[in-house]
């Protein structure tokens, strides 16, 4: 009988070890967090930053704590985005830098551009409200527009199942993803539960999911109960890491000189 070699069979368990874990690793499924609505208050946006399980803050532009939020997100190499005030079907006020296809085309762009400019480290736009807007796509065009030129990405909070957001943002060739589940819709300790119960269902069964919330102290305090280290099947990500990249634009192959074809002139007699 053959001697077996046990240290080759030791270093090939180990082998076997080493790619089982891997393979699980990569297959853990992914949460995008985002919290919405930040550059009002201090301590509550400070509290949402250091959310273990966030990487992603939406933060509202010409807001007394934007600058602030916005920086200390990129202090804990956080994804900062800017949380543009889009007009709604209720009528609500905006505040500042709100966009709203009322005021024209020019105050609306105005609007956007001193909003992008206002957020430090901002590498996307998601719409705060934006029920009217977002319906909009040639009003969406102009945002979209925008983004694109700044290379910036584009997320849907989805204040409305017929927004025109995230359709226009793919077929002009901008970034994007959108919302999948509203944690905090009702500020109840049952129905946070509820909805991160789902949230976590849909990422274990398709391999991702988006959540928005806001920095409600309910909120706050729910996560402030939740341990990362209980979910180890889950990566916390951000947003970048899920964003639906639209295919580059389909370049002509280029004709061979040799394969030509020049009409002749009229008249021209053959081979000429």
């Amino acid at each position: 009988m053959p001697r077996v070699n046990k240290t080759a069979l030791r270093l090939s368990w180990v082998g076997v070890c080493f790619w089982t874990l891997t393979g699980l690793a990569q297959a853990a499924s992914q949460v995008a967090i985002v919290v919405d609505d930040l550059g009002n208050q201090w301590r509550s946006g400070l509290s949402a930053i250091h959310i273990p399980f966030v990487q992603t803050l939406g933060i509202m532009p010409g807001r007394p704590y934007t600058v602030d939020l916005a920086e200390e997100t990129h202090r804990l190499n956080k994804t900062v985005i800017v949380h543009a005030p889009m007009s709604n079907q209720r009528g609500l006020p905006l505040g500042p830098l709100g966009l709203d296809r009322a005021e024209g085309h020019d105050q609306l762009m105005a609007n956007l551009w001193e909003g992008l400019d206002s957020v430090p480290y901002a590498e996307g736009l998601s719409n705060h409200m934006g029920s009217e807007l977002t319906r909009d796509a040639e009003a969406m065009g102009w945002v979209m527009s925008e983004l694109k030129a700044r290379h910036l990405f584009f997320f849907d909070s989805l204040t409305i199942a017929d927004s025109q957001g995230w359709r226009v943002a793919n077929d002009m060739g901008v970034p994007w993803t959108r919302r999948r589940v509203f944690l905090d819709h009702e500020r109840t300790p049952e129905f946070l539960a509820q909805q991160w119960r789902a949230a976590l269902s849909i990422a274990r069964r398709q391999g991702s999911v988006t959540i928005i919330c806001h920095p409600y102290p309910e909120t706050l305090a729910f996560f402030a109960n939740q341990n990362p280290a209980d979910y180890p099947d889950i990566e916390w990500v951000s947003l970048k890491q899920l964003l639906n990249q639209p295919p580059p634009p389909v370049e002509p192959d280029p004709v061979a000189p040799g394969n030509l074809w020049v009409g002749r002139p009229h008249g021209t007699p053959k081979g000429s």
